[in-house]
């Protein structure tokens, strides 16, 4: 069995790895997580033609558009994000955690299993590798995979080349471990004894790592096998989720955009600003009860990552520049103005609030639809639950059996925190009814019934729950910076303006 390591994979490794990893159905389960996630993954909506381009070229990722034309904050190499760049992202990132820790494993694996068997001069012809894609194409096709192997392989956006190639070393382990156990050729061996076998081979060659991020250019070295900074990067990269990686190349030009917007401030200054966010958060994670009065270079010392990684990552770097931006246009008179001005935007995001959970059944106006009950013989039934009900235990319980609502009633009702303010008309009646209550009781409201309350398509009971009181000025105007900070950003490169290598041709 090789690379037992490896826990989660979907991404253009996973197939591969799959036929490595088993030989029977358990090599085709579902797709699972991803396996090393960035912060903030988004979906990127992308320029088609433009990324032909990307790929063409050998970039990573370049910015398209008018922020990369003449006088853009992108134009020429700024642009432009080598496969450099972003491996270098990902090893500062994720090179001393458990992810990097895991991909370098599997990437030693297979570099030893390829060296020890090229030593020992051990071939695996194409009609052999044909061979064992048949059993495999069988094996997928009775595990459920209509297409069979090609059309799993495809579905996990593995090139079959790719394919191959891992294939053809998880048959090369085979054969070493058989030689290894004297197994006649052919003979049966376990996933098992190949990875004791793997766990022997590199014990007996020693381990020698090289020092995080190895600018030497070595990461580390087991016997005549040397994995490389470019090798590791490649290979982490590999494992990255497609989407994360769209966010990392996105970042990089963000930052470089944000950079190209505030020419004024200079070196020092950017220093300075990343200096006070990097304080900004390390007391953030101070009040966080969580975790404990633990120092924050522990906690990013426990993640595999440093203060220094830190300063080196975009996404901190384009936040302290907007953090500095915003300071530099507002003060607190200025914020409480754009408070002013969008006051029903920010109150209903961030305003007061009560946790409510509902009981939902479907309704129509028609009183004779065999289908669908009457809005009057729904709120009749409801009417009758409510007087029955005694108390946030009851209503569970008469969740789970009556509501068609199925995302709440998965949740015992919860439907989660409504503001006063908000702009939706469907919950305008359940928001005036709820905070009616509030108004009237406002410190004794938790297990409140209200309703019967009719929506467009049914009628529900609600439930309250804790109810958060509206914030002081101080709370407010966080919100309020924080907002402008991501509408900077925001403005500062849109994500349609970014074409990666990994959109579609």
């Amino acid at each position: 069995m090789l690379c037992g390591t490896m826990m989660s994979r979907s991404t253009a490794a996973t197939a591969a790895w799959l036929a490595l990893a088993a030989h029977g159905p358990a090599a085709f389960p579902a797709a699972s997580a991803v396996l090393f996630p960035l912060a903030h993954p988004s979906a990127v909506a992308q320029d088609a033609g433009a990324s032909v381009t990307v790929n063409e070229e050998g970039f990573a990722a370049r910015a398209v558009g008018e922020v990369a034309g003449p006088g853009g904050l992108l134009e020429g190499d700024a642009g432009i994000v080598t496969f450099e760049d972003l491996n270098t992202l990902l090893i500062w990132r994720d090179g001393k955690g458990p992810n990097g820790d895991a991909a370098l494993r599997q990437l030693l694996e297979l570099r030893v299993i390829r060296a020890k068997g090229r030593a020992e001069g051990i071939e695996i012809t194409e009609a052999m590798l044909d061979d064992r894609y048949r059993e495999l194409d069988v094996e997928a096709k009775a595990a459920g995979s209509a297409g069979g192997l090609k059309e799993f392989i495809a579905s996990q956006g593995v090139e079959l080349e790719q394919f191959r190639e891992y294939l053809e070393l998880s048959m090369i382990h085979e054969t070493l471990t058989r030689r290894a156990l004297g197994i006649p050729a052919g003979g049966e061996v376990s996933g098992d004894q190949q990875q004791i076998w793997l766990e022997q081979e590199l014990k007996d060659r020693g381990f020698e790592p090289r020092e995080h991020p190895w600018d030497e250019g070595v990461v580390c070295i087991s016997g005549d096998v040397v994995i490389t900074r470019k090798e590791f990067g490649d290979h982490l990269r590999s494992q990255v989720d497609d989407a994360d990686e769209r966010e990392a190349c996105y970042l990089i030009l963000l930052e470089r955009a944000v950079r190209a917007r505030m020419p004024e401030v200079t070196a020092e200054g950017a220093n300075k600003a990343l200096d006070r966010e990097i304080e900004r958060r390390a007391a953030e994670a101070s009040a966080n009860p969580d975790y404990q009065g633990v120092a924050y270079d522990r906690l990013l010392e426990a993640r595999g990552l440093s203060i220094e990684a830190l300063r080196l990552d975009p996404a901190i770097r384009a936040a302290a520049l907007a953090h500095e931006a915003v300071d530099r246009r507002h003060d607190d008179e200025s914020l409480r103005k754009v408070y002013e001005e969008e006051r029903d935007f920010f109150d209903s995001r961030f305003g007061e609030a009560v946790e409510l959970s509902v009981l939902f059944k479907n309704a129509t106006e028609e009183e004779d639809n065999p289908l669908v009950p009457s809005f009057r013989k729904v709120e009749r039934e409801l009417r009758e639950m409510k007087a029955a009900i005694a108390g946030p235990e009851d209503f569970a319980r008469v969740v789970e059996i009556h509501s068609q609502d199925k995302s709440t009633r998965e949740r015992g009702g919860l439907l989660g925190q409504i503001t006063r303010a908000g702009s939706s008309k469907e919950l305008a009646d359940l928001r005036s009814a709820a905070f009616a209550v509030v108004d009237a009781t406002p410190d004794d409201i938790a297990g409140t019934i209200i309703g019967p309350i009719r929506i467009e398509n049914g009628v529900l009971l609600g439930m309250l729950g804790a109810r958060t009181p509206a914030p002081t000025w101080p709370e407010m105007r966080d919100h309020v910076h924080r907002e402008l900070r991501g509408r900077f950003l925001n403005e500062t490169l849109d994500r349609r303006s970014v074409a990666t290598y990994l959109d579609p041709r």
